[in-house]
């Protein structure tokens, strides 16, 4: 199977396809009908770009509630995991 695939890709030829031929406008992408532009506009609102305290607060709320010890736990189990398997 695997020593067919490459005479069959190199007997295909696409000099022959011709895409002037095809409908373009079959192709209907608006599959949900929303106003993007009005979607898009906030108005006067301003909202507070604090990316560095965004993420700091992530941290902490990933060290407040305790997954940092499933993080470790789950690396060194891992890493044990793996020099143990490793041939």
């Amino acid at each position: 199977m695997i020593d067919i695939l490459p005479t069959f890709i190199s007997a295909i030829d696409v000099s022959s396809f011709d895409l002037s031929l095809f409908d373009f406008n079959l192709l209907d992408f608006n599959i949900f009908d929303v106003d993007w532009t009005t979607l898009a506009q906030t108005g006067d609102k301003q909202f507070p770009q604090d990316v560095l305290g965004d993420m700091g607060k992530g941290w902490n709320g990933f060290v407040k509630s305790g997954q940092i010890w499933a993080l470790l736990i789950g690396l060194i189990a891992g890493y044990l995991f793996r020099s143990i398997t490793a041939g």
